[in-house]
């Protein structure tokens, strides 16, 4: 079985770690990891991790599109690739420096896509679900794109078939909901601002999680940090809480929980067992640099701890 993820608007992702970090000076950084990026890939890398096969669509410009299709060859990571002439793919810089409380990102805008540009993508989009179990559709849209556009393309693949599962933010998941995907998994952030309100403790994430139920959806998920996760579906609502951890940096950390989740739904495991890998995945990354990198041990460790408890 294959997860199908979709990936609007990749990256090259440079992700460098410095000591005792200060701006406003000259700084040599003592490890730089150069990834195919973009959250979708963060998921793709995470899943791939797990044993889970993956095929990741996106569309890539320029120089720099061709070396993430490479390096995500290069990682084993199968890709359909979308290629158009609007530009190169952005590049975008992670720091991490061990001292701080976490990483931070400098993310580019990326290319301007046309309306002709997305139509080519989502037409690769559409061949490739038709060897997919379940699709995941991951990150921002592209400059250029309208939202709505979204909102038909998740029409049109779910009309074809396919289940998909939405992690996107801001006017992109209001389109997204008004689709009614299948599934929905968001932090708590990006929930409340679509909700209008505050998503920070699990009460208030199970009265939201109620609501995309109300509208229609399946399995819904909300990520808290370190209140780790709660879920939703026809069977119940369950919280996921991990062990305490010393973060090194929460940048891809969801699309790792994603991972997790979406490969626990595709070997059928219950929702409360999916949700424990998730949550384990989701944990994994956070002690890790770079997004989607896990370690499976480490997962096996995480979930055991991880207490799972129905609300």
């Amino acid at each position: 079985m294959t997860v199908l993820i979709l990936t609007p608007n990749p990256a090259l992702d440079r992700t460098m770690t410095f000591a005792n970090l200060r701006l406003g000076m000259v700084q040599r950084t003592d490890q730089v990891v150069v990834a195919a990026g973009g959250k979708g890939l963060n998921v793709a890398r995470a899943a791939h991790t797990l044993g889970q096969q993956a095929l990741v669509c996106a569309p890539l410009g320029g120089h720099t599109g061709r070396y993430v299709a490479a390096l995500a060859e290069a990682e084993g990571l199968a890709g359909s690739w979308y290629y158009h002439h609007a530009g190169e793919t952005r590049t975008c810089v992670l720091l991490v420096d061990p001292e701080a409380d976490d990483a931070t990102a400098l993310n580019e805008a990326g290319p301007i896509l046309g309306d002709d540009d997305w139509a080519g993508f989502a037409a690769r989009a559409s061949e490739a679900a038709v060897e997919a179990t379940l699709g995941i559709v991951s990150g921002s849209l592209p400059g250029g794109i309208a939202p709505a556009s979204l909102g038909t393309l998740i029409t049109r693949l779910q009309g074809q078939g396919l289940p998909l599962i939405i992690d996107t933010s801001g006017a992109a998941l209001v389109a997204a909901l008004t689709a009614q995907p299948w599934g929905v998994k968001v932090n708590g952030a990006e929930l409340g601002e679509v909700l209008g309100r505050s998503i920070a403790t699990i009460t208030e994430a199970v009265s939201a999680l109620r609501e995309l139920r109300d509208q229609g959806i399946t399995l819904a998920a909300v990520s808290l940090g370190a209140l780790g996760c709660v879920a939703t579906d026809d069977t119940g609502t369950w919280h996921a809480q991990p062990p305490r951890i010393t973060l090194v940096s929460s940048i891809g950390s969801g699309d790792s929980l994603l991972a997790g989740l979406a490969t626990g739904l595709l070997r059928g495991m219950a929702l409360p067992n999916a949700l424990r890998l998730a949550v384990a995945c989701g944990t994994a990354d956070a002690l890790t640099v770079g997004g989607g990198r896990i370690d499976p041990a480490q997962v096996a460790e995480l979930a055991a701890a991880t207490m799972i408890t129905r609300v």
